[in-house]
């Protein structure tokens, strides 16, 4: 079995972080969010993942390399995507490369505990020519749906205005090489008016079931997250800290109080500060006089120095000083500095950039 994995778009929803970094490439729990994907897939035996991104986009591999370091044998395949032609598409770009092997296909913002494998042991016992999972949703107005007659999927509604399922389709999905037929004989669709058809995943899946092919569905009774908001980052950044994160100390600690299981990367210092974990802070980070509370990830090479943060994501290098008021569910992207103006007259000052969102305290 392969893998493919999308990391394609243009995180609109996360601007402006998104205007300089691939949004898989964002952090949850200090990893980049489409690590999480790979190492499912790793977990499934899987040796050849390729990974579809933006044309011209060479961060991904910069970034993610050709596998090695998942694990002995992986490789990483990277395949560009000339234009946006729908979430689906990158199937038909991937299909020399997967040949007549089955595959996984997912999204590369896709968050899911409990990992794939039970999801992937009810697609073989199936003996499924699809499979996708589903979470039982009340926004279900927002995704795309399953209609299932017993274990079996009869059709998938992009976006629904009326009920016809609450079964939100995840954009995690396994095939067999019966998908590359779709391709030949399915119509891309533009269900926006945008003017531009694309193979959104209704198209594909209603192919599938209305020439006969077996399309089953397992739901996730966990959790699982499509991290397309900032609040979205922040939220799993929470939950993904409560389960996984250790207490684990490479760094240095000087007349500090610890609470919690709390990651400290090496060459770290902590000097007169209070932390209250779940935390995870990378390597070489300088706190001094500082809170940390819980749910709070700190990217390398940052700086906190008389502040207060909690629930909230330092992206990396990024310096945080001088604040009377605690820096709460926040995201503050790299090479960014958060500090507190003195001095008259009382007035913020701010240099924002373009699809930002700022909350001023009163």
């Amino acid at each position: 079995m392969k893998a493919l994995i999308l990391a394609g778009g243009r995180g609109t929803r996360l601007r402006p972080l998104t205007h300089t970094k691939n949004k898989h490439l964002l952090p949850i729990g200090n990893r980049p969010m489409i690590e999480r994907i790979i190492r499912d897939a790793v977990d499934l035996g899987i040796k050849e993942i390729i990974i579809n991104v933006n044309k011209g986009d060479t961060e991904i591999a910069e970034v993610l390399g050709d596998g090695k370091r998942f694990g002995k044998g992986v490789k990483l395949f990277y395949i560009e995507q000339p234009e946006p032609n729908g979430m689906m598409y990158p199937i038909k770009l991937a299909q020399k490369l997967i040949g007549d092997d089955e595959f996984l296909f997912s999204a590369g913002d896709n968050i899911l505990t409990g990992g794939l494998k039970p999801h992937y042991d009810d697609f073989k016992k199936k003996k499924s020519d699809a499979h996708v999972l589903v979470v039982r949703r009340p926004d279900y107005q927002n995704f795309g749906v399953a209609v299932m007659e017993g274990d079996k999927i009869v059709n998938t509604v992009e976006k629904p205005t009326e009920y016809v399922s609450d079964l939100v389709l995840s954009a995690i999905y396994f095939f067999t090489p019966a998908v590359f037929k779709a391709f030949k004989y399915a119509k891309p669709i533009d269900p926006k008016g945008t003017g531009k058809p694309e193979y959104y995943p209704p198209v594909i899946n209603n192919w599938l079931i209305e020439n006969g092919h077996t399309f089953t569905a397992s739901e996730v009774t966990g959790w699982w997250k499509d991290t397309g908001a900032p609040e979205d980052i922040i939220l799993a950044n929470r939950l993904i800290l409560e389960r996984e994160c250790l207490d684990k100390c490479e760094g240095k600690v000087l007349d500090s109080k610890m609470e919690g299981s709390i990651e400290l990367g090496k060459g770290s210092v902590v000097k007169n500060s209070v932390l209250r974990g779940p935390i995870s802070i990378a390597e070489n980070v300088t706190i001094e006089n500082a809170y940390i509370g819980p749910f709070t990830s700190i990217g390398t090479d940052s700086v906190v120095k008389n502040a207060q943060i909690e629930n909230s994501i330092l992206m990396g290098n990024c310096n945080i000083h001088d604040l009377d008021t605690i820096l709460d569910s926040s995201l503050v992207g790299w090479n960014a500095e958060v500090t507190q103006k003195n001095g008259y007259p009382k007035a913020d000052t701010m240099y924002i950039g373009d699809d930002s969102l700022v909350q001023l305290a009163k």
